[in-house]
């Protein structure tokens, strides 16, 4: 599958990619307030069990929770979309159409070494009115894996349009990827020129490389410039 990056700092992110890199930053940098506003409710929850449940074991619950935020803190979350035809992401991500945006191919990116038995690993954005609501039942044990993933795979129905799908690691900052998993860097409708030359010239000839342009009907188009 495809999936695409906006991105707008081409001095950043260049460097990264001729270094094979991307940086996943933690969830407290993500542009969205609401990112695992649903651990409040599970506090809730636990704190209507309070009266039924002997000190040691509310207390055990309470550690399992705060154990399950400081990962969810740690986690590296790389968001991408689905999709490289959006205006409003051109205007949001790619610095009002003149960045660029990197097309990935997703079952290239995540290096053998990396892999282990949770993370890396992809997660598509799941929107909703309201928070998911967890049972409480089995909390004793508490999977991590599907409670990480569905606190930082769960966001508000207003962010629906980003189409969103993200690569998770289980830590933050900068990861590797395989170099061979990009498979073309598409340039914004008001992209330099400059810009453009300089791209091509420090990445690959392995890559395709096109320019946005626009149509008489309010669409987005893709052309080849190589």
């Amino acid at each position: 599958m495809q999936v695409y990056k906006y991105r707008s700092n081409y001095n950043l992110d260049l460097d990264l990619l001729s270094r094979n890199k991307i940086y996943a930053p933690n969830k407290y940098l993500l542009n969205d307030p609401f990112e695992g506003i649903v651990t409040k409710k599970i506090y809730d929850d636990y704190k209507l069990l309070e009266p039924i449940l002997s000190p040691a074991e509310y207390k055990r619950k309470i550690e399992s929770i705060d154990d399950l935020q400081i990962k969810i803190g740690y986690l590296g979350v790389y968001s991408m979309s689905k999709t490289f035809e959006n205006e409003l992401l051109w205007s949001y991500y790619a610095n009002s159409h003149k960045g660029f945006c990197i097309e990935y191919e997703s079952n290239k990116m995540i290096l053998e070494k990396t892999k282990s038995i949770i993370f890396p690993k992809f997660i598509e954005i799941d929107y909703k009115n309201d928070p998911p609501i967890y049972s409480l039942e089995g909390m004793d044990n508490i999977d991590y894996e599907p409670f990480l993933t569905m606190l930082i795979g769960t966001k508000s129905f207003p962010w629906k349009h980003e189409d969103e799908i993200r690569l998770l690691f289980n830590e933050n900052g900068e990861q590797e990827i395989d170099n061979t998993s990009i498979k073309s860097i598409i340039f914004g409708v008001r992209a330099s020129k400059e810009d453009i030359i300089n791209t091509m010239k420090i990445m690959s000839n392995n890559i395709q490389y096109y320019k946005m342009e626009i149509s008489d009907e309010y669409k987005l188009i893709k052309k080849d410039i190589n």
